[in-house]
């Protein structure tokens, strides 16, 4: 990268990939977003290694998570997963590593060269929530438009929730390239209208995510030393509990209390099912997407007011459970050092951009905690762009 951090090649293809995900994958296209970010993450670090300017990632998460790389990987000799742990694993390698290798190399861009990113990627997420917007009001006419034959109501509903919840997780790192440029009223409206947004979608989980972020941004300006200190010890407290707090929620009757949602209602079930599997093998588990092939899922449990629903619909919707579950305790001691690294990490950012990035890291934590998938590849390229954004924010020095 050229000395002063301007090289026009690196900014072109920031604001080019940039551009075409908050404007058009985030909305419309959520899949995208793994070969998207993916394509960014390579090529900005190929062009930077051929420039010779070399990626240098924390090295405490670049061991946490080769650690984790390789336990993984060896899981998939005992896996029930089949191809799908295959697939997992491949996605690790070619979205972690470019990732990591982006997030670390965006700090040696300029002030001018990350305004005039942003400058072009706050019109497009203007662009991506007009068309989100359009897709919430309106019944999806977009996605009717492009969509094939066979594509269903539950297609349609999945890619809404998907870009609500993406909408969510950007919300606030553009909040922070607002806030750094000096568009303080504009930061504001950033995290408002997103919220206002996706309440009027079917996605709680992505309304829980944005009020999440919004209030560990706030504990998170008071002190960010208590914001990381109550992370920690949520991050071990997950990994370690997740099954007996599953089995008190299931315990105290909120599977059928009528003020729960129905959706986190059929989660406490499955919760309390595989709570009840975590034993069976306790240190290993059952490889990398082995949820699948967990004895006893055959069946359906009778959800009243929805009649019957599967026990566990491919995998346990909490993150902190599916490490236990597929990867035992080995696996989950991995990830929590990995989650700790990253934490740490954050913990000695610019404390410009610290609180905003704690946020963050604990608002994705949370979501995971019942929404999506643990190893989701366009839900992790979304946290991965999230964060470079964040990172970009970090680079806009002397707020207008």
């Amino acid at each position: 990268m050229a000395q002063d951090g301007q090289d026009p090649a690196f900014t072109s293809i920031f604001i080019l990939f940039g551009v075409l995900i908050m404007a058009v994958f985030v909305p419309l296209i959520p899949l995208a977003l793994a070969p998207g970010v993916t394509a960014l993450a390579v090529l900005f670090t190929g062009l930077s290694v051929w420039r010779r300017h070399y990626p240098r990632p924390d090295r405490f998460v670049v061991v946490a998570l080769g650690l984790f790389l390789v336990w993984s990987g060896a899981s998939l000799f005992w896996t029930g997963g089949g191809g799908k742990g295959i697939t997992a694993w491949a996605g690790f390698l070619y979205i972690w590593i470019p990732g990591l290798c982006l997030l670390s190399l965006l700090p040696s861009l300029s002030d001018g060269a990350a305004r005039r990113i942003a400058h072009w990627l706050l019109p497009a997420v203007a662009v991506g929530a007009m068309l989100l917007a359009i897709e919430l009001l309106f019944d999806q006419p977009i996605q009717h438009l492009f969509a094939g034959s066979g594509k269903e109501a539950l297609d349609f509903e999945r890619d809404l929730n998907r870009a609500s919840l993406l909408l969510a997780l950007m919300a606030g790192p553009v909040a922070l390239l607002l806030w750094r440029l000096g568009h303080r009223r504009l930061a504001a409206v950033a995290l408002a209208l997103p919220l206002l947004l996706v309440a009027d979608s079917t996605s709680q989980s992505s309304v829980a995510a944005l009020l999440g972020l919004v209030i560990l941004l706030g504990l998170a300006c008071l002190s960010w030393r208590v914001t990381a200190g109550l992370l920690a010890v949520g991050i071990v407290a997950g990994l370690t509990l997740c099954g007996p707090i599953a089995i008190w929620m299931k315990q105290v009757g909120l599977a059928d209390a009528d003020w729960m949602p129905l959706s986190f209602r059929h989660r406490i079930l499955t919760w309390d099912f595989v709570a009840g599997r975590l034993g069976d093998h306790p240190w290993i588990g059952y490889g990398l997407e082995g949820s699948r092939a967990v004895p006893g899922t055959g069946g359906a449990f009778i959800l009243p007011g929805v009649g019957p629903v599967p026990i566990l619909p491919v995998h346990p919707h909490n993150v902190f459970q599916q490490v236990r579950l597929e990867l035992g305790w080995i696996g989950a001691a991995l990830v929590g050092l990995l989650l700790l690294a990253i934490l740490r990490r954050l913990t000695r950012l610019d404390p410009a951009i610290r609180p905003m990035a704690l946020a963050l890291f604990g608002a994705v934590i949370f979501t995971q905690c019942f929404a999506y998938g643990a190893w989701q590849a366009w839900l992790i390229c979304g946290m991965l762009f999230a964060g470079a954004l964040v990172t970009l924010a970090g680079r806009i020095k002397d707020p207008s």
